[in-house]
């Protein structure tokens, strides 16, 4: 089995690409690795059931994460639990397929990680609800004694959960990880960017600022790789799950579908710049008919295109919503943020944007320099990864690409 290190920045997007300093790493391993550049995302373009594809090689109907939160119509938003733990995912994942090899996995800040038996050092991504500690919480759905010699290295690198300290603080003890331990398969999920990009806009300067920063942690991830016996030949492979849009306005769409005599009928979930429908209390017998009131009021509502259950079925989306609804440009649902607190930007959109094309990229020896393969689709991320191990995801549905990737 061939060693990896999986980092995941959040939020990148193919047009970061030229973007980037042309002397920096990433730009580095784009031009010295291999690549794919149009790493097709999926719908709805939401960082949880994105990385699950990523690292199980299937769609949302297959894994059963389809969106960041389970539905929770009776839960206040800010209180809703999240997609945290593995027990959700329904299909294999390279952790299992790492196990099964005999080998040793570790897990910082991967999304829908944590209580992973397969994963021998977890840095959970968690936060806590209301009336949670969030120490207690991370011990709970992580190593303990692994977050505890973390944090009495690193912890004053933090500032909570908030960043850029938090990606800091996920890179050193990546970092410190590869050295001390040598895992075999390592995934690393860097927040900076999506973070900064909610707050100020897809290119503001702070966002510019975090592209940088990013670079900066892989050159000092490969430096560590580098300098670890036993990590030398590993594979550094960066790739990202979606990119974000400017937002001009919010929208309530709870609020204004209870406006419309039907909120008994549905429970809606936002997802930024979609959100799904449920059945609500009262049952929704005819979705065709509450679909055409949507229609009527699409400008009203800031929707930009409906999706029939047919056609999320022919997307691969997870099974459960009735239907879902796409913003228009410009327009975010949201359930509990209003005008004056919505964010800069945001995702969650269908395909066909720009903003759904990611970024696949490979570095180390034994790697085609310069190869490039023109698109991909996300589900094939997690197969061409297992590939490039020696390992097989038995239950994907993504192709194995490895062999576009590999000298001959």
């Amino acid at each position: 089995m061939r060693k990896a290190v999986l980092v995941s920045l959040d939020a990148f997007f193919t047009a970061d690409v030229p973007r980037l300093d042309p002397e920096g790493f990433l730009a580095r391993m784009i031009r010295e690795g291999a690549f794919c550049r149009r790493v097709e995302t999926i719908f709805p373009a939401l960082t949880y059931p994105i990385h699950v594809t990523m690292i199980t090689g299937c769609d949302p109907d297959r894994t059963g994460v389809g969106q960041n939160q389970p539905p929770q119509p009776d839960t206040p938003k800010k209180e809703r639990v999240w997609y945290w733990e593995r027990k959700y995912i329904r299909v294999p994942t390279l952790f299992d397929a790492v196990r099964e090899a005999g080998g040793q996995s570790c897990s910082i800040l991967w999304p829908v990680g944590c209580k992973n038996p397969a994963v021998r050092w977890c840095l959970p991504e968690v936060h806590p609800l209301k009336g949670e500690n969030a120490t207690l919480k991370a011990l709970k759905f992580g190593t303990p004694g692994y977050l505890l010699m973390g944090e009495k290295r690193f912890g004053k690198l933090r500032r909570g959960i908030a960043e850029p300290w938090l990606s800091d603080y996920a890179a050193a003890m990546g970092m410190d990880t590869v050295r001390r331990h040598r895992p075999d398969f390592s995934a690393i999920h860097l927040i900076d960017l999506d973070a900064i990009r909610h707050r100020y806009g897809t290119f503001s300067p702070e966002a510019m600022e975090a592209l940088k920063r990013n670079d900066r942690r892989l050159e000092m991830l490969w430096q560590a790789m580098q300098e670890t016996p036993g990590m030398e030949d590993a594979l550094l492979i960066a790739v990202s799950d979606h990119g974000q849009e400017d937002i001009r306005k919010t929208v309530n769409l709870t609020e204004k579908i209870k406006q419309l005599g039907t909120g008994r009928q549905v429970f809606v979930q936002s997802n930024g710049m979609s959100a799904c429908f449920f059945a609500g209390k009262d049952g929704c017998e005819n979705p065709g008919k509450l679909i055409a009131l949507l229609e009527t009021h699409r400008e009203e509502l800031g929707i930009s295109r409906i999706y029939t259950r047919k056609e999320l079925d022919a997307m691969h989306a997870v099974d459960g919503p009735l239907f879902a609804v796409e913003a228009a440009e410009g327009i975010a649902f949201s359930d509990w943020l209003d005008e004056e607190k919505r964010e800069a930007a945001t995702h969650g959109f269908g395909p066909g944007r720009e903003a759904d094309l990611c970024l696949f990229t490979i570095y180390g020896k034994g790697i085609r320099q310069g190869a490039e393969i023109e698109s991909m689709q996300m589900r094939d991320v997690g197969p061409t990864i297992a590939g490039l191990m020696g390992l097989h995801l038995p239950e994907a549905n993504g192709k194995d690409l490895s062999g576009e990737f590999l000298c001959s």
